[in-house]
């Protein structure tokens, strides 16, 4: 009886793995329910008409974003002229921010006289170096090319760390400063600076132009430090 059932257990196996290798996949069409049927008194279904007024009212509050947003851009930039205009306009008649900004441009040139000098001398006393040659022709060739080689190298020289620094305050004023809240906080401090300049020369007693200037450098690094505290911390 063991044997038996054995055999008949064997022959169940070859059957099934027989039926699993030949078997033949036919496709039956299901009909799949439809959520919105048609109505029998009309053409539109439920959902047609749904959709219908989703969009009728879609674009209607679409229009209405575009008009307000249209809007509100308009009244900031006339409000941003204004505030700039008149401060311009305030900027101009002052006459102790005009002496500041002649003083401060006046010290930059200053400075830049000298270290020109000081390039020119550095020039001269390296190209002395001719003197020791006899001929007095290779001498003076010699003489001005070291002279141009010193001038030159230091005029490019200041030329690529004036554009370096340039593109990297662009940049961080890019990433970092490039919204509105840094034109109002600009706005802000150069009105108060401008139209309260006799308090804040009595009170901090320091160029204008220098100090507007100094603020827009702590700002900025105000918001580099901020940024880069909420990038830190998987804000951003």
């Amino acid at each position: 009886m063991t044997e038996e059932c054995q055999d008949k257990l064997r022959q169940a196996e070859q059957e099934r793995d027989y039926a699993f290798s030949h078997q033949k996949k036919v496709e039956i069409p299901v009909e799949k329910p439809v959520l919105y049927q048609k109505c029998q008194n009309c053409n539109q279904t439920a959902y047609l008409r749904a959709k219908e007024k989703y969009d009728m009212q879609r674009e209607k509050l679409s229009g209405r974003y575009k008009a307000k947003t249209i809007m509100y851009e308009a009244l900031m930039f006339l409000l941003i002229w204004y505030s700039v205009s008149t401060t311009l306009f305030q900027m101009i008649r002052s006459k102790i921010f005009i002496s500041d900004c002649v003083v401060f441009f006046d010290a930059i040139a200053t400075f830049t006289q000298t270290i020109a000098g000081w390039v020119v001398l550095t020039g001269k006393n390296m190209a002395q170096i001719s003197d020791g040659i006899s001929n007095p022709v290779v001498a003076g060739i010699i003489y001005w090319l070291i002279r141009m080689l010193v001038c030159g190298g230091c005029l490019v020289g200041a030329g690529i760390l004036l554009a370096f620094i340039g593109i990297k305050i662009a940049g961080l004023y890019k990433k970092y400063c490039w919204d509105m809240i840094t034109i109002l906080v600009t706005l802000i401090s150069m009105a108060i600076t401008i139209y309260f300049e006799d308090w804040v020369k009595t009170e901090l007693p320091i160029n204008l132009l220098l100090l507007l200037l100094l603020e827009q450098a702590v700002y900025v690094g105000i918001r580099w430090y901020a940024k880069g505290w909420q990038e830190a911390r998987g804000y951003y």
